[in-house]
């Protein structure tokens, strides 16, 4: 799968939640805001816009380094964050073709307090 910038509104965007405390909300049983906030860029996996690598992207995640560090992995749309105005940035790395970022803007990386905690609210935890 070849991806460019270009991010489709029927994509899907996974992100894995950090297995920290004050990431988690025990009581309602999902992420907090504080799982999409990060200064640098929030990291998500994407898919394609018919979802046929949405099981790689998924197992991408399931089976990195990190995955001892995971709570659970959550699933956002494109559409979502495009409704809140937010940034979406293709940055593969040499290990993860699926890697990007969602930003506050093309030229602030951090999201707001409400941003986070919307994304927190409308997301759905996958595995």
């Amino acid at each position: 799968m070849k991806f460019t910038n270009k991010f489709y509104n029927s994509e899907t965007l996974l992100r894995g939640v950090p297995n920290i405390p004050n990431f988690w909300d025990d009581e309602l049983n999902r992420p907090t805001s504080a799982a999409f906030k990060d200064p640098r860029g929030l990291s998500v996996n994407r898919t394609d816009e018919n979802k046929r690598c949405y099981d790689e992207s998924l197992d991408q995640l399931k089976t990195s380094e990190r995955v001892n560090r995971f709570k659970a992995i959550a699933e956002v749309s494109v559409e979502f964050c495009r409704s809140l105005g937010l940034c979406l940035k293709y940055e593969p790395t040499e290990d993860n073709i699926y890697h990007s970022e969602i930003h506050k803007s093309e030229h602030e990386r951090k999201l707001s307090k409400s941003e986070a905690r919307k994304l927190a609210t409308e997301c759905l935890i996958v595995s």
